[in-house]
C-alpha cells in the first residue's frame, strides 16, 4: 500500500484542526484569567511579555523552513514521491536541533538586555532565563507540526496539538499553586512543550527509514522560505509593536488590560485560523498538478468557510464587549472595549485575505508577502507611536488594525493579478447582511438589560438564532454550497449534515 495513501479527509481534519485551535485558545485564556484573579495587573503583563518572547524566538530562529517543507512535502505527494518526503523529514529534524541550540544560547546572552528593556528592570533576568526551556521545544514543534500538515496527517496533528497544550497550561498551573512564583509558568510550559516534541517525532519516525533517501537540497528550501521567513520577522513586529509600545511609553498594568483584548481577538481567531494551515497543504498539492481550476475554487470555498464563521463572530463579541470584559478581567478591564471593538471589525472586513494568501504561498508567490508584512510593519509603528501618548490603548487597536489593513491591500492586488482570487459575492454580502442585523439586534438587547454579565450566555443564544435565522431567510447557502458543506463533513456527525440542510 502507498505510504502517501493515508493522507486524512479535509472535513475530519479541519475538525480535529479545529479542536486544536479551540484547545490553544481556551486553555490560554482559562490561564490568562486564572493569572488575572490571583496577581496583580503588573504580574499579568510580566507574563503576557513572556508569552511575547516565547512568541518571536521561533519566528526569528527557525528561518522560515517550516513553511518550505510543509510546502514541498505536499508537492512531492501530489508527484507521488515518497523517496524525497523521507529525505526531507530526516532533514527537517536534523536542522532544527541545530536552530534550536542557536536561540538558547542567543536567549541566555541577552536575557539581562531582555528584562531591562521591557520589563524596565533587571530582576526579571532570571525569569527570561527560564524561558530557555521552552523556546528550543517551540521552535521544534513549529517545525514538526508543519511536516504533519505536510503530511496532510491533520488529524493526528490535531490531537498531538490538543494534548501537548493542555499540559502546557495545566502543568503551569499546577506549579504555580504550589510555588506561588512566577518562575513556574516558564517551567510548567517547558514540561509541556517538551512532552509535544516527543510526541511528533514518535509519529513522524513511523515513517520507515529507506536506504535512498533522494529529499531536497537545504538551499532549495531555503531558497522558498526566505520571503517567508522575512515575511514572519515582520509580521510578528507587525503585531507585536503596538503591545511593545505600550510597554515602552505606558506601564505593566496596560499591558494587562491590552493583552486580555487581544486574547479574545485570538479566541475569535480561531474560527478561521484552522483552515489555513490545511488549505495551504492542498494548494501545494494542487501546484503540483497543475490543477489551477482547483486552485481558485478553493480559494472560493475557503473564504466563505472563513467568512460564515468569522464575521458574525466578530461583530457579535465586539457588540458585547462590555460585559465580556468585565466578566473575564473585571472593571479595570472594560477600559478594553473600544480597541477590541476597532480591532475584531477590521479583522472581520479583512478575513477573505486569508485564504488568498495561502494559495500564493501554496503556488509559490511568496515574495509578495515580504513588501505586505513591510509596509504592515511601518504602518503600525508610525501609528502606535503617534496614537498611544494620547489614545493609549485604542491608538494601540488602530495601529494593529493597519496590520491586518494593509497586508490585505497588497496580497488582494496581487493575488488578483495572478489570477487565484475567487469570491462569491452573492454569499459574503448576505452574510454580512446577516451579521449587521445579529449585532445590532444584540448590542440593543444588551443595553437594554445593562450589559449583564449573568446574561451573556442569553445574549449569545439570541445572536446566534437571529444570525441562523438571517441566513435562512437570505438563502445565503446555495444548494451547491449545502451538498459540498455535507461531503466535507464526517459520517458520524450526521446531525451536524442535517443543521445544514436546514439553512
Amino acid at each position: 500500500m502507498d505510504e502517501l495513501a493515508g493522507r486524512d479527509p479535509i472535513g475530519e481534519g479541519l475538525i480535529f484542526q479545529y479542536a486544536y485551535y479551540a484547545s490553544l485558545t481556551l486553555s490560554g485564556a482559562a490561564f490568562y484569567l486564572y493569572l488575572t484573579h490571583i496577581f496583580p495587573t503588573s504580574s499579568v503583563g510580566s507574563v503576557a511579555l513572556l508569552l511575547a518572547i516565547v512568541s518571536l524566538f521561533p519566528a526569528f530562529f527557525s528561518l522560515g523552513l517550516q513553511y518550505g517543507w510543509q510546502h514541498f512535502i505536499s508537492y512531492f505527494i501530489g508527484q507521488g514521491k515518497s523517496g524525497e518526503v523521507h529525505g526531507i523529514i530526516r532533514q527537517a529534524i536534523r536542522t532544527g536541533l541545530v536552530l534550536s541550540a542557536a536561540a538558547v544560547i542567543f536567549l541566555l546572552a541577552s536575557a539581562h538586555y531582555i528584562s531591562v528593556l521591557f520589563f524596565h528592570t533587571a530582576a526579571y533576568t532570571t525569569l527570561v532565563f527560564l524561558l530557555a526551556l521552552d523556546i528550543p521545544s517551540a521552535i521544534m514543534i513549529s517545525i514538526l507540526n508543519g511536516m504533519m500538515l505536510g503530511l496532510q496527517r491533520f488529524k493526528t496533528a490535531g490531537i498531538i496539538g490538543m494534548t501537548y497544550v493542555v499540559i502546557v497550561y495545566g502543568s503551569s498551573v499546577v506549579l504555580l499553586k504550589a510555588s506561588q512564583s512566577l518562575n513556574a509558568v516558564p517551567i510548567g510550559w517547558g514540561i509541556g512543550y517538551f512532552i509535544g516534541v516527543l510526541m511528533y517525532y514518535y509519529e513522524l519516525t513511523k515513517w520507515p527509514v529507506k536506504a535512498q533517501q533522494k529529499g531536497i537540497g537545504l538551499r532549495e528550501v531555503l531558497k522558498y522560505s526566505t520571503p517567508l521567513y522575512a515575511t514572519g520577522i515582520l509580521s510578528v513586529g507587525a503585531s507585536y509593536i503596538d503591545r511593545l509600545t505600550v510597554a515602552f511609553f505606558k506601564n505593566l498594568s496596560s499591558i494587562g488590560v491590552y493583552t486580555l483584548v487581544l486574547l479574545i481577538v485570538s479566541g475569535v481567531g480561531l474560527l478561521s485560523a484552522p483552515i489555513g494551515g490545511v488549505i495551504f497543504s492542498k494548494f501545494s498539492e494542487f501546484y503540483a498538478k497543475k490543477d489551477n481550476q482547483m486552485i481558485r475554487e478553493g480559494v472560493r470555498i475557503s473564504v466563505n468557510a472563513a467568512s460564515v464563521l468569522y464575521i458574525p463572530a466578530a461583530l457579535g463579541v465586539s457588540a458585547l464587549a462590555v460585559p465580556l470584559l468585565r466578566v473575564l478581567g473585571g472593571p479595570a478591564y472594560v477600559i478594553g472595549s473600544v480597541p477590541l471593538a476597532i480591532i475584531l471589525t477590521v479583522n472581520a472586513l479583512v478575513i477573505v485575505g486569508g485564504p488568498m494568501g495561502s494559495a500564493l504561498q501554496g503556488t509559490r508567490k511568496t515574495l509578495i508577502f515580504v513588501l505586505s508584512t513591510s509596509i504592515a510593519l511601518i504602518s503600525n509603528l508610525v501609528l502606535s507611536v503617534l496614537l498611544i501618548p494620547s489614545l493609549s490603548l485604542t491608538g494601540a487597536a488602530i495601529g494593529y488594525s493597519s496590520v491586518g489593513t494593509v497586508s490585505f491591500v497588497v496580497i488582494f492586488a496581487y493575488a488578483w493579478k495572478s489570477g487565484v482570487v475567487k469570491l462569491d459575492i452573492r454569499m459574503l454580502s448576505r452574510i454580512w447582511l446577516s451579521a449587521i442585523v445579529m449585532s445590532a439586534l444584540v448590542y440593543l438587547f444588551a443595553t437594554v438589560t445593562g450589559f449583564s454579565g449573568i446574561l451573556i450566555p442569553f445574549y449569545v443564544i439570541a445572536g446566534l438564532v437571529t444570525y441562523l435565522l438571517m441566513l435562512k431567510a437570505t438563502s445565503a447557502l446555495s444548494e451547491t454550497d449545502k451538498e459540498l458543506l455535507k461531503r466535507l463533513i464526517p459520517g458520524e456527525l450526521g446531525l451536524l449534515k442535517a443543521f445544514v440542510e436546514l439553512l
